[in-house]
């Protein structure tokens, strides 16, 4: 992202923070990948304390929209559920993520529109702006070679809709790269590589900083790799190293 990208996202979001501060009425982002929620974290002095709120969906999700203000009662996010499954399961192919995204794409919409996609039992479910929503439905026919049939979803399927894996790391410390390096099954220094290029965030918030103690329930997000949920130490080992818990997302 170019350093004047980033200043025009930081002067929008100011923007939507001082209209809903004027005229008290909330006002809401697009959906923000972790690199502008990063810039939204460093624009909090500036910020003075206009109440802010993010939220995606459902609990979990990566992708969110941040509304600016404080909300009247039961006021929701504009964000609506969309369930994309196979029209025909006997013929269907094994959809991923990559294929409803780029079904979505070549709808010719802005990434900014949707927020995150999540697959359970070959069935998709799709986070919306709400003013994107009805446009989706209507023209987005078929991801790879499988057509679709679609309906909006009033309530998450049973369960979570984000499935926690638990895992159990040995590691010397509770650093970040540590911690980082064994969930990725890589080396401390290529770890240090990945955050020396921006790609590891802690709770939507960029890190280039390795060596930094993780707190308990934070989110480390690592761009392209995936995701997980820190929940501490359980104990040490025989040989002086740490057991510590992480969730994993799947």
């Amino acid at each position: 992202m170019a350093d004047n990208g980033e200043e025009l996202i930081k002067k929008r979001f100011l923007e939507l923070a001082r209209r809903a501060d004027a005229t008290g009425r909330c006002t809401y982002t697009h959906f923000l990948g972790l690199a502008e929620q990063n810039l939204l974290h460093t624009l909090q002095k500036e910020l003075g304390g206009i109440p802010q709120e993010a939220f995606g969906g459902a609990p979990g999700c990566e992708r969110v929209i941040v509304r600016f203000g404080e909300p009247e009662e039961g006021e929701p996010f504009p964000i609506r559920l969309l369930r994309a499954e196979p029209a025909s399961r006997k013929f269907a192919d094994k959809l991923t993520h990559r294929d409803i995204l780029g079904a979505l794409m070549g709808l010719g919409i802005e990434r900014s529109a949707a927020g995150d996609i999540v697959l359970r039992d070959n069935a998709a479910y799709i986070f919306l702006a709400e003013n994107m929503a009805d446009y989706v439905r209507e023209n987005l026919t078929a991801a790879k070679h499988t057509v679709l049939r679609l309906s909006f979803a009033d309530e998450l399927p049973e369960g979570e809709l984000y499935r926690l894996a638990p895992q159990t790391l040995t590691v010397a410390s509770g650093r970040l790269d540590c911690i980082a390096a064994a969930f990725l099954k890589q080396s401390r220094g290529d770890v240090q590589e990945l955050i020396e290029k921006g790609l590891v965030f802690i709770n939507g918030k960029q890190t280039l900083n390795g060596s930094k103690q993780l707190e308990e329930n934070s989110v480390v997000s690592v761009r392209g790799y995936g995701r997980f949920i820190y929940r501490g130490e359980l104990r040490e080992t025989k040989k002086g190293r740490l057991a510590v818990q992480i969730d994993k997302f799947e």
